[in-house]
């Protein structure tokens, strides 16, 4: 399946970019969670999701998840470890 058939765009919201943080117990924050967000097509599968960004990216997906709201279904993509999501973002122009 052609990447471009599941992904529609990348979701980029300060929400979005927020998401990439995760709470530490100290208090603070660790930056990096090493997520994206995309719109992608309804019918899409996590696994067709998944390839769809492993083959756009030539990153590995460790986790996608997935919710639908009004402006469409958003799949949150985590990388596994090695890879970063920003230089992933920057490969799409998103930054």
């Amino acid at each position: 399946m052609d990447p471009y058939d599941v992904i529609i765009m990348p979701w980029i919201t300060e929400k979005t970019l927020e998401a990439r943080r995760t709470a530490d117990p100290d208090g603070g924050h660790r930056e990096n969670n090493n997520r994206i967000e995309f719109i992608v097509r309804r019918e899409a599968s996590k696994k067709d999701i998944k390839e769809a960004i492993e083959a756009l990216l030539e990153v590995k997906v460790a986790k996608v998840n997935v919710r639908i709201n009004r402006t469409g279904k958003h799949a949150s993509i985590r990388l596994a470890d090695g890879y970063d999501a920003e230089e992933a973002a920057l490969k799409l122009g998103a930054f």
